[in-house]
């Protein structure tokens, strides 16, 4: 003949059972969490991305660009420290400059020394607002996680996490890495460029889009 358990005993299985479910459910959540939005020491490498008005069309591979002279859309993110960070054309009516950067790739690299050089040899622009924008971030590629990797390569400007999907390089029609985005203080965008620059380079496309040259 079983044994007939107590009101006691029975409650007793019966919180455990509930606390086991609960432990099952936040261990879950935590895994999914982790796999959405790379983390490590704190920052999320991976921040989620809303965008405000119409994307770019794609940066083409040689000819014009389309994109020139079109309003730069808007971008509402957070910091690596989970910050808010709104990245908006024309609020302040200064130009910006974006720059896409993935950790991982050789040509970002060796293109931020050149971008710290450009800055401490003085020839930024005063009034120009200059934002990197960590995309393409991959888990177990080179240079993880980018923002230790941005601290290390000695970013010296603001920068900002892109999503999952990419939103942020795609309303800027980013192809490859790294990206230069110019909006000019009305808005629109001035300049793209894309792939390694020199120190001149970089100098000379930003003037003549600004009409400084």
């Amino acid at each position: 003949m079983a044994k007939k358990l107590s009101p006691s005993s029975l409650g007793a299985i019966i919180f455990g059972a509930i606390a086991v479910a609960a432990l099952i459910a936040v261990i879950s959540n935590g895994a999914q969490d982790s796999s959405t939005n790379l983390s490590l020491g704190g920052a999320q490498e991976i921040q989620p991305v809303s965008v405000v008005g119409a994307d770019l069309p794609a940066f083409p591979d040689s000819g014009n660009d389309p994109a020139l002279g079109l309003k730069a859309p808007t971008l509402n993110g957070l910091t690596a420290g989970g910050m808010p960070m709104t990245i908006a054309p024309s609020t302040d009516n200064k130009p910006m400059m974006l720059v896409f950067l993935a950790h991982w790739c050789p040509h970002c690299n060796r293109e931020i020394p050149v971008l710290n050089e450009w800055k401490a040899q003085g020839l930024v622009p005063e009034d120009l607002t200059v934002i990197g924008i960590t995309t393409a971030t991959q888990q177990g590629q080179p240079n993880y996680p980018p923002s230790q990797w941005l601290i290390e390569k000695q970013w010296p400007w603001a920068a900002m996490p892109d999503s999952q999907a990419q939103d942020a390089a795609r309303a800027f029609g980013v192809t490859g890495y790294p990206t230069f985005v110019l909006v000019g203080a009305d808005g629109l965008v001035k300049y793209r460029g894309s792939g390694e620059k020199t120190l001149d380079q970089v100098n000379n496309s930003v003037r003549q889009a600004l009409s400084l040259a």
